[in-house]
C-alpha cells in the first residue's frame, strides 16, 4: 500500500464514522513497515484512528514519557480538524501543530505530532509528555460522549504503550501546569472518569 492509499483508506475511514457506520479494525487499512512498533498498538485496536501527514519545520525525539496532558481547542461551534489547528500553529510561526492526538467531536481521533517526538502544547512540560486535544470550547459546552469514549480508550492505549498507571500522577489537565483555563471547567471536571475508564483498556 502506497501512502496516496493510506492517506484515502483514513479519508474513507473518516467518512464512514461521520455518517454513522461501524468501525472497521484500521490495522485492516495500514501497512504496518509504515508504523513504528510502539505506535502499533493503538492502529491494531478499533479505536477509530486516521493518520495525517503534516509536514513540519523541525522536530526532536522525545526520551521520556510520563505524563498525558488533556487540552481543548477552545474552538465554540462548528466542529474543528487536526488540519485546522496544524495551519493555526504555524501561523503562530511553530513547527506545526503541537498535539500529538486530536478528537473530533463525532469521537474520530486525528494524529497530529508524531507520537514519538515532543509536542508544543504545555509550557516546559513538552519533553516528557504526550499532548491529547479534544475539538471543543468545554468552558461552555460539554464533551460529547463519543469523544469522552475515544478518549477513554485512547489513553489507556497509551498508559499501557508507556507502562503508565492512568492516574492524578500520570493524567493531568493543561491547567495543572501553565496559567490558563484550559482543558476547561467541564472536560477538567471528568478528567477523574477519563483516569477511571482508562483503567478499563490496559
Amino acid at each position: 500500500m502506497n501512502r496516496r492509499d493510506f492517506i484515502l483508506n483514513g479519508l474513507k475511514l473518516g467518512g464512514l464514522l461521520l455518517a454513522g457506520g461501524s468501525i472497521s479494525t484500521l490495522a485492516n487499512l495500514i501497512n504496518p513497515d509504515k508504523v513504528k512498533a510502539a505506535d502499533y498498538t493503538l492502529y491494531a485496536s478499533d479505536l477509530p484512528i486516521v493518520e495525517n501527514y503534516f509536514n513540519f519545520t523541525s522536530l526532536s525525539e522525545r526520551r521520556l514519557t510520563n505524563q498525558i496532558i488533556i487540552h481543548h481547542s477552545a474552538t465554540t461551534g462548528d466542529d474543528v480538524s487536526a488540519a485546522d489547528i496544524h495551519r493555526m500553529h504555524l501561523q503562530n510561526g511553530w513547527s506545526g501543530i503541537g498535539y500529538h492526538m486530536f478528537i473530533r467531536k463525532s469521537g474520530l481521533i486525528e494524529t497530529g505530532r508524531p507520537l514519538a517526538d515532543i509536542g508544543a502544547h504545555t509550557y516546559q512540560h513538552n519533553n516528557n509528555s504526550i499532548g491529547i486535544c479534544l475539538a471543543g470550547n468545554f468552558n461552555n459546552e460539554m464533551p460529547t460522549d463519543m469523544q469522552m469514549a475515544s478518549a477513554s480508550k485512547l489513553i489507556g492505549l497509551l498508559c499501557q504503550m508507556y507502562s503508565l498507571s492512568p492516574n492524578e500522577g500520570t493524567i493531568f489537565g493543561h491547567r495543572d501546569f501553565n496559567a490558563t483555563a484550559c482543558p476547561g471547567e467541564n472536560l477538567y471536571a471528568d478528567l477523574y472518569y477519563l483516569r477511571q475508564t482508562a483503567s478499563n483498556f490496559i
